[in-house]
């Protein structure tokens, strides 16, 4: 099949990119470091987050190619009438959930091809901006629980807790409705953390979510936690962590 390669312009990016930095909405709350891109931890399948500066508008999308310190290519349809400001502004701002960092960066468009998908080719970038979200370490752990939202009810393993967060991961397959799950959106965690028969509840907002070979794993941030629900879970990560020794970075 005849791939149609549409070249993106080179000139000069519009006013609303000049500056801005790539993690706003982090900045003010936690520290942040500029690291060379070498850091940036992209990779096939990731889910990332594009905000398209000649529109000011922010996507979703997936990586699907990459060459490192040189391009990256992300999945995304587009309407026609932002393509066509896109070629003329192609300056765009990425945002990454990686392995409890979260990372953003300047960027621009270099091509972007229609067929057979539409896809767009981004500059690699030179230096990146890292904010790390887990101020403590996670335990390492295997509790069967379940998940609670609006894409149903699911039995999960969860397999690392943190006081703010976890990781759970699930069986997935074409027509699971865990795959409709999207980042910000808020579950119910419930699990047993062998606290004399008092069962663990946990709200978790996602923020990270990974599909692989038939298994889904989701990464969340706990919200709105009792009390009762957070003396639980810190004595049950400082007694794995005592009895083990197993933490994750």
């Amino acid at each position: 099949m005849e791939e149609h390669a549409e070249q993106a312009s080179t000139q000069e990016p519009g006013r609303s990119g000049i500056g801005k930095p790539a993690l706003e909405q982090a900045r003010g709350e936690r520290q942040i470091e500029r690291l060379p891109g070498v850091h940036l931890q992209l990779k096939m399948g990731q889910q990332v987050f594009v905000r398209l500066m000649c529109v000011d508008q922010r996507y979703e999308a997936r990586v699907i190619g990459l060459d490192p310190f040189s391009y990256f290519i992300v999945q995304l349809r587009l309407p026609q009438d932002t393509l066509a400001r896109l070629s003329h502004n192609p300056m765009a701002i990425v945002q990454l959930d990686a392995g409890g960092a979260l990372f953003g960066f300047r960027t621009s468009l270099v091509n972007r091809i229609s067929q057979p998908a539409p896809l767009l080719f981004f500059s690699y970038p030179d230096t990146v901006e890292r904010v790390v979200l887990r101020r403590n370490k996670r335990v390492k752990v295997s509790l069967p629980g379940q998940v609670h939202g609006a894409f149903g009810d699911h039995d999960v393993m969860v397999v690392d807790l943190a006081r703010e967060g976890c990781r759970f991961s699930a069986k997935s397959s074409l027509n699971s409705p865990l795959r409709t799950a999207k980042a910000g959106e808020r579950v119910l965690l419930h699990c047993d953390l062998g606290a004399g028969g008092k069962a663990f509840m946990a709200p978790v907002v996602l923020r990270r979510i990974e599909e692989q070979r038939g298994h889904i794993s989701m990464g969340g941030q706990f919200v709105d936690l009792s009390e009762e629900n957070t003396a639980m879970l810190l004595e049950y990560v400082k007694r794995v962590h005592a009895l083990l020794g197993d933490v994750t970075a």
